[in-house]
């Protein structure tokens, strides 16, 4: 580099104190040799010494913040991975199929059974009910109710794709602060919501487009 001299000067330490004079593009260093401005850089950065003058971490301590930055990203990914969820069958017994049935039979002309097939993983079927024009199952964290009736009529909300169906359109909207989920089965609507707000929005798609008809 320039006279050639740069190349057969002694490396110092990065502890070597950095007091550079601008003058245009030449640096002093404090022993008294010139260097040009690119030298500069390019001797800063293979010695790990800031451009502002102050000495960087010596390679073991730049090798303890690369762990530990790995370490927060590994941390911080499974945190997300946390935020997943997956959904499990419901493990109907006989005797609550039974109950499902004789619920739908109550309703003349639409005594076929439609029933959640899938829930949320950590979710639990409690027990069928029947009350106006529906048959409501209530599960710990949700509720879903099959009726002939669309429940979402006379509200405004946003309309939805259900995701893995088959273009299959719902509609959310608001009863009492609640959000509600109605979409249309065959011949049915199903509403699908979950008591204070125990699941999300998102997780509630997921396990509307499980119900389906009852097939012993």
């Amino acid at each position: 580099m320039g006279d050639g001299s740069w190349g057969k000067r002694p490396w110092h330490s990065v502890k070597i104190v950095l007091a550079f004079i601008y003058n245009l593009d030449t640096i002093r260093l404090q022993d008294g040799y010139n260097m040009r401005h690119p030298q500069w850089i390019a001797a800063s950065i293979a010695t790990s010494i800031l451009f502002t003058g102050i000495s960087a971490q010596p390679s073991s301590a730049a090798g303890n913040t690369e762990r530990q930055a790995a370490s927060v990203a590994s941390n911080s990914a499974a945190a997300s991975q946390k935020l997943n969820f997956t959904v499990s069958d419901v493990p109907y017994s006989s005797a609550e199929y039974k109950k499902i049935i004789q619920a739908f039979a109550s309703f003349d002309g639409f005594e076929t059974a439609y029933v959640p097939t899938r829930m949320i993983t950590g979710d639990s079927f409690s027990r069928v009910g029947v009350a106006g024009d529906s048959v409501t199952f209530f599960f710990k964290y949700m509720r879903v109710s099959v009726s002939p009736r669309d429940y979402s009529h006379s509200y405004k909300g946003t309309v939805v794709t259900l995701p893995e169906s088959n273009n299959v359109k719902g509609k959310w909207y608001k009863v009492n602060g609640t959000d509600m989920l109605t979409f249309p089965l065959k011949d049915r609507y199903v509403t699908i919501f979950a008591p204070y707000h125990s699941l999300s929005k998102t997780k509630l798609e997921h396990v509307a487009v499980d119900v389906s008809r009852y097939a012993p």
